[in-house]
C-alpha cells in the first residue's frame, strides 16, 4: 500500500489525514487527539466509518456537546458535583457541562497535542501524537505524559496510549476514548454484539451506585431499533484478553470490530450512547465505570517513573 501524512487544519485547529491508497484516517492533534474521520471505498462510494467534524463552523458549535474522538484523560465520564478526595486530600474539579454539576472527560480531551513522528512500510502506517500535563494544585496536582501511537492500514485502525508518571508520588489514573462509529445509516437498522457484561446501575445525577447487573441482551447479533442506551459496560477483567463489540448492517453484511485488550490495569469496559439523530453509535474504551476518582474502583495507580500501555482498536471487513 502507499500512505502518506496530510496536513489539512480544520480551521485553527491542527488535523492529520493518513492516506492509506483510497483509505483516509483523521486525527485532530490540536483537539484532544480525537479520532475525526475513518474513511474506506465500497462499491463506487466512500463509506464514512467515524462520525467527526467536517468543517471549522460544526466543530466550533458542537463539539463542547459531542466531545467526537477524543481521548479522555486523566478520567472519562462523570466526576459527581467536580469533586473528589485523595488520600485525605479534596479537590475541586471545574464544571464543564451545562446538564449537571459534575466535570466531563478529565483535561486532555479540550488541549492541542504534540506531533512526535510519522513512519511507514508496506503493510501499515504510523503516527505518534504526545500531550505532557503539568498539574492544577487545587484540581488534580499530578503531573504526567501521555503518548497515542495510531496505526493504521486502511480497513483497521489500533490506538495505543503510553501513560508515564512524571509526579514524585503514585498517580491516580483512568482514561478513555469518545469515537462515534457509523455504517452509512440509522443505528436502528444495525445490530449489535457485545461479550457478557455487566451494567452499571446509576442514580438519579447519572452517577454510577456501585451496583451491577448483568447485561445480555446484546450477547448475539442484536437488532439495535429504537433502543435508547447511555451506559457502562463492565468486562471481566480477571485476564488479559481481547473484548470486541460488534457492529454490523445485517443487509450488507458490513462490520466494525471495536476491540480492546482487557484485564486488571488495562480496559475495562465500554460506554455506549445513542445520540438523539441515531446517524452513529458511540463506543468508548474505558479503564473504569465513570466517576472513579471517587469511587476508586478500578482506579489505575502508577508508581513514580513508571508507565502503563492501554491498547484497542477498531476493523472493519466489508461483506464479500
Amino acid at each position: 500500500m502507499n500512505f502518506s501524512l496530510e496536513s489539512k487544519p480544520l480551521g485553527t485547529v491542527d488535523r492529520y489525514v493518513i492516506h492509506a491508497d483510497d483509505c483516509e484516517l483523521e486525527i485532530l492533534a490540536g483537539w484532544g487527539a480525537g479520532l475525526n474521520a475513518w474513511r474506506v471505498p465500497v462499491g463506487k462510494k466512500n463509506l464514512d466509518l467515524l462520525y467527526g467534524y467536517r468543517d471549522a463552523e460544526t466543530f466550533r458549535k458542537i463539539q463542547a456537546d459531542t466531545n467526537a474522538g477524543v481521548c479522555l484523560s486523566p478520567w472519562p465520564g462523570r466526576t459527581a458535583n467536580a469533586k473528589w478526595s485523595w488520600k485525605g486530600k479534596d479537590y475541586k474539579l471545574v464544571n464543564n457541562v451545562s446538564w449537571a454539576p459534575h466535570a466531563l472527560h478529565g483535561f486532555l480531551h479540550v488541549l492541542p497535542w504534540r506531533l512526535v513522528s510519522f513512519s511507514s512500510n508496506e503493510k501499515e502506517a504510523v503516527l505518534t501524537l504526545s500531550r505532557d500535563f503539568y498539574g492544577d494544585a487545587n484540581a488534580y496536582p499530578f503531573t504526567y505524559k501521555v503518548t497515542n501511537v495510531y496505526t493504521f492500514n486502511g480497513n483497521s485502525f489500533t490506538v495505543k496510549s503510553v501513560v508515564r508518571n512524571t509526579y514524585h508520588e503514585t498517580l491516580p489514573y483512568a482514561q478513555g476514548f469518545h469515537p462515534y462509529f457509523m455504517l452509512g445509516k440509522k443505528v436502528d437498522c444495525l445490530t449489535l454484539q457485545m461479550p457478557e457484561s455487566h451494567k452499571a446501575l446509576l442514580d438519579s445525577a447519572d452517577i454510577p451506585t456501585g451496583e451491577l447487573e448483568a447485561e445480555t441482551r446484546f450477547t448475539g447479533n442484536t437488532l439495535i431499533g429504537d433502543t435508547f442506551i447511555n451506559d457502562y459496560f463492565a468486562f471481566d477483567a480477571k485476564s488479559s484478553d481481547r473484548a470486541s463489540v460488534i457492529l454490523r448492517d445485517p443487509e450488507t453484511g458490513n462490520q466494525i470490530d471495536v476491540w480492546q485488550k482487557t484485564g486488571e490495569n488495562l480496559w475495562r469496559g465500554i460506554q455506549i450512547y445513542t445520540p438523539p439523530d441515531r446517524e452513529s453509535i458511540a463506543l468508548e474504551p474505558m479503564s473504569s465505570a465513570p466517576d472513579v476518582l471517587n469511587h476508586h474502583r478500578e482506579l489505575i495507580e502508577i508508581a513514580p517513573n513508571s508507565s502503563i500501555e492501554l491498547l484497542w482498536g477498531a476493523d472493519f471487513t466489508q461483506k464479500g
